[in-house]
């Protein structure tokens, strides 16, 4: 099986690549892969424990949350959480706070690394 990498740097609500990391990761994890991700630039708001959905849509926070559930590794920068004022207790149980070198790291550990 691989390790899938992503790189994930949008913001939930402002393009599709929070459905589209949800969607690709799930689908690996069905298949047995390994994934791992990490949030950078716009991308850690998609960590925060307040993500809501619409009506018809569970949301990030959900999506994240059935990932880890999974065995997902997920680590938000530490650097853009900071810079944009978030707490790290307002993040999901289960994302990490992390730096520069775990994203060096998870891109040496990939197989293949997906950015979003």
């Amino acid at each position: 099986m691989a390790d899938l990498g992503f790189l994930v740097t949008r913001s939930p609500h402002s393009s599709p690549g929070a459905r589209s990391f949800y969607f690709l990761a799930r689908a690996a994890q069905e298949e047995g892969h390994t994934v791992r991700a990490f949030f950078y630039m716009d991308g850690v708001y998609q960590c925060l424990n307040s993500q809501g959905g619409s009506p018809d849509d569970d949301g990030p926070a959900r999506w994240l949350e059935e990932l880890l559930e999974n065995g997902a590794v997920m680590v938000a920068s530490n650097r853009c959480m900071r810079s944009r004022g978030l707490d790290p207790a307002a993040l999901l149980s289960g994302v990490r706070v992390g730096t520069m070198e775990e994203l060096a790291r998870l891109t040496g550990q990939a197989d293949r690394v997906v950015c979003l």
